[in-house]
Parts: C-alpha cells; sequence; structure tokens
C-alpha cells in the first residue's frame, strides 16, 4: 500500500480517535475567491435572509435562491472523507453561511455545546458530522471553532460545565480549511479582540436511513433530481423528508409555516430575549 493511500486511513483513525479533523488547502484559491464572491453578492441581494447575533451574522435557508454553494456540498476530498466516515448512504443536512465581525467581547453566545440537541440525556443519539470550510485565514489573533477532544466516544459524559480551560483545542489555519468534527463533540466559538473578519461555510451529513437534523435548510428539488454518477446515490434524498430529529433542527410549531427561516429564528430571538 503505497503513503498516499494510507494518508486517507490515518485521517478517519484520527476522526475516530479524537472527533475531529482539520485538513488544510481542501479549497482552491479560486474557490475561496468564487465563494467569497457569492457571499458578497448575498448580502446585497438578500439582507432579510442574514439573521443578526451579538457578533455574527448567519443565513441558513440559502440553496433554494443559488446554486454557487453546491460545490461545497460535493467538493471531492472532504466528500471522500465523509463517505469513509459515514458510507455510501450519506446524506446531506443542511447548510449556513457565518460571518464573525471584530468585536471586544470574549465570550460567545452559545459556549460550550453539542449541535442537533442540547438534552444531555439524548447525546448519544447525536450521529451527525459537520464540515466547516475557511474562507478567510484564521490564526491565533483572529476568531476561532474551538472543539474538546474526545467528547464524542471516551469523554461523552462530560458537560458543558465540566469544561475548563485547557482542555480545548482551538483549530487554525489558512483559508481553504477544512474542519470536520462529530457533532456530538463539546465545542465553541472563541472570539478574540484582535480578530478580522472571520468567514465560515457550514454542511453537515448524516445517513439517509436516519431523521433529518434540521429542517431550517430547504434542499431545492433540483439537487434531489441531480443524477451525477461521481456522488453518493442518496446524497440529496432527504429534499422532502418531514421525519425531524426533535432538537434544535426543528421549527416552531405555533408559527406561521409560510414564514422565512429567518424571520423565525428572529422570532425565536425574541421569545429568549423576552425570558431573560
Amino acid at each position: 500500500m503505497t503513503p498516499t493511500q494510507l494518508e486517507p486511513k490515518a485521517q478517519l483513525d484520527q476522526f475516530d480517535r479524537q472527533g475531529f479533523l482539520s485538513v488544510p488547502n481542501v479549497l482552491t484559491p479560486a474557490q475561496i475567491s468564487a465563494f467569497n464572491r457569492e457571499i458578497d453578492d448575498y448580502l446585497m441581494r438578500f439582507p432579510p435572509e442574514w439573521i443578526h447575533f451579538d457578533t455574527m451574522v448567519q443565513t441558513v435557508n440559502v440553496l433554494p435562491r443559488t446554486s454557487a454553494f453546491d460545490a461545497a456540498i460535493e467538493n471531492a476530498p472532504t466528500l471522500d472523507l465523509l463517505r469513509g466516515l459515514l458510507g455510501e448512504d450519506i446524506s446531506f443536512e443542511e447548510f449556513s453561511i457565518m460571518i464573525r465581525y471584530p468585536t471586544i467581547r470574549t465570550t460567545d453566545i452559545k459556549s460550550w455545546h453539542r449541535d442537533i440537541t442540547r438534552d444531555y440525556e439524548r447525546r448519544k443519539e447525536i450521529q451527525a458530522i459537520s464540515l466547516i470550510y475557511y474562507l478567510t485565514d484564521v490564526t491565533e489573533g483572529d476568531h476561532c471553532f474551538s472543539i474538546i477532544p474526545e467528547t464524542h466516544n471516551r469523554l461523552v459524559d462530560y458537560r458543558p460545565e465540566d469544561v475548563v480551560p485547557g482542555m480545548e483545542r482551538d483549530l487554525l489555519g489558512p483559508a481553504g480549511t477544512a474542519v470536520l468534527f462529530h457533532a456530538r463533540c463539546l465545542h465553541s466559538g472563541k472570539l478574540k479582540p484582535t480578530s478580522r473578519e472571520r468567514r465560515t461555510l457550514h454542511v453537515y451529513y448524516s445517513r439517509s436511513d436516519r431523521a433529518r437534523t434540521s429542517e431550517w435548510s430547504d434542499i431545492p428539488e433540483r439537487l434531489h433530481r441531480k443524477h451525477d454518477p461521481a456522488l453518493p446515490p442518496r446524497l440529496y434524498s432527504k429534499w422532502n423528508l418531514t421525519d425531524v430529529f426533535e432538537g434544535t433542527g426543528k421549527k416552531p410549531r405555533d408559527l406561521d409555516p409560510a414564514m422565512s427561516a429567518a424571520d423565525m429564528i428572529r422570532e425565536v430571538q425574541r421569545r429568549a430575549n423576552q425570558k431573560r
């Protein structure tokens, strides 16, 4: 077996052990530039679709309005790794774009958490894998993604409040880096007062025989109808699935389903603020 054949297995073994993997140069300079241009365009054309938080903006239902980010979901180097982790039954779950702005704040709005559900007793039901693409350089002086290794398996009983400084790993890297992590791992954004603007794409994957992780991102029919032998056969099989994991991906049932995802999230924010 050649060294190039060994490398993917070593990466998959590393993911299995620590719950995450950071891979540089997954995106080409041309792809990075193209995605950043598309973000600029989306900011200009669809301002109501961006949800504003304390230190960042995010948009969660991009795909019905543009096909420009399909290439991020289908990017061969990362998709090959994901197929190694999830098998040929891999399914796309959700996509979002996040921009973090310079700030003097030092604590992230979410703090330490697991994705998909905040219910500690259901932590072992979390099966999704998240992929983050860095579209800007992330150095020691920039906002970064931080994770607690092995909290998907050996340390799965850790609670967010169990985290103490020094346990975390800050995942730095140049634009074009991909971070894959098990959504069961405890993680958080780490804010730096010296940071520049940070841009990331966020993609989630699971398996086609499981409930969908989120209904915030619509899967357009154009993706479901795509026939590409290079792609996993059930990648877009959840385009009209109504079975959604009972967690953070569920939309509030008391809101008008005709509301946009962004308006729904703003209403959830408003309710949360009223309870404080």
